[in-house]
């Protein structure tokens, strides 16, 4: 009814028109001026709301470079963490190597003196239930309880090589060159038993020594084991955390691009809006207020005036 009326009230300058004319142009006046309220009041609200977009969009940007910063901080502390257990590691298989080397060599040692002793002990009982018989005069079966041990003693090889014909005769009828080999042979058990005694003298507490170097050993790989594992853990567990920190900064990343589009979709409605209201205060409102504000006077005088 009000779009029906309005051109017939307008048109009648302000000044003359009817009482009911009058109270159509306040009432369409008043239309105009809510939807003018109604367009500035949408323009508000998107204004506020990319505003608020833009302060999330500037929040989650700077969690984004925070994230960013947090992983570069991460990444020194793998990379440093992996040195120190590079470091480590090489300390521990060093150790490792010393302890591994001890243990073999006194494996070996102790080997040699264990050798040594049975030897001694083997020789020693030879000398006694076979040699001394045999240098009293006893003959036959007493030379096949030494020959074992003739390899590792030092006599000459002619000696050596007369021993069984000189071993083999009593007492009765030994000669001089038979008494000569007993002697010699006699002197080289001795020797031989001499140098194990000396063998075995010496590797015993040798043996002990090393036996206390190797739980010195054992100890320090322990130690520098233990470290290494330790340090391990830590490298783990840094490396863990570089993920976790790694997968926020990519979803921190993804916040940002993924605000974007919201922020230009809001930022084009405001321009729109503002648009259509700056088209309504110049074009509707403004014809609307020039008819509206138009006496009987002004409307003469505008042909004068053109």
């Amino acid at each position: 009814m009000l779009v029906d009326t309005l051109p017939f009230s307008l048109m009648v300058a302000s000044d003359q028109r009817h009482e009911i004319q009058a109270a159509v142009v306040e009432m369409v006046e008043q239309t105009l001026n809510a939807k003018k309220l109604a367009m500035e009041a949408a323009v508000t609200t998107e204004d506020v709301k990319l505003g608020n977009l833009k302060a999330s969009q500037g929040t989650v940007a700077s969690k984004a470079d925070e994230a960013e910063g947090a992983v570069t901080s991460q990444k020194d502390i793998v990379q440093s963490a992996k040195s120190v257990l590079a470091v480590a590691t090489e300390a521990a298989n060093a150790c490792w190597t010393t302890l591994s080397d001890k243990r073999a060599e006194h494996k070996t040692l102790d080997a040699n003196l264990a050798r040594a002793q049975t030897e001694k002990s083997a020789l020693e009982s030879s000398f006694e239930e076979h040699f001394k018989p045999m240098k009293e005069g006893a003959a036959g079966a007493h030379y096949k309880g030494i020959e074992p041990h003739l390899k590792s003693i030092e006599i000459e090889s002619s000696l050596l090589i007369a021993l069984p014909s000189s071993c083999a005769k009593g007492k009765e009828h030994r000669g001089s060159f038979d008494l000569v080999v007993l002697e010699e042979l006699e002197k080289a058990i001795i020797k031989k038993i001499e140098v194990l005694g000396q063998t075995v003298a010496s590797e015993t507490p040798a043996s002990a020594e090393r036996e206390v170097a190797i739980q010195a050993s054992e100890k320090d790989y322990d130690e520098k084991k233990g470290k290494q594992k330790e340090l391990a853990a830590e490298f783990e567990a840094a490396q863990k955390e570089l993920t976790l920190r790694e997968v926020a900064l990519s979803s921190a990343k993804k916040a940002v691009v993924e605000l974007q589009p919201q922020v230009d979709a809001t930022t084009e409605v405001m321009d729109n809006a503002k648009s259509a209201l700056t088209e309504f205060e110049a074009g509707t409102l403004a014809g609307f207020s020039a008819y509206r504000s138009a006496t009987s006077a002004s409307a003469e005088a505008a042909p004068a005036g053109a």
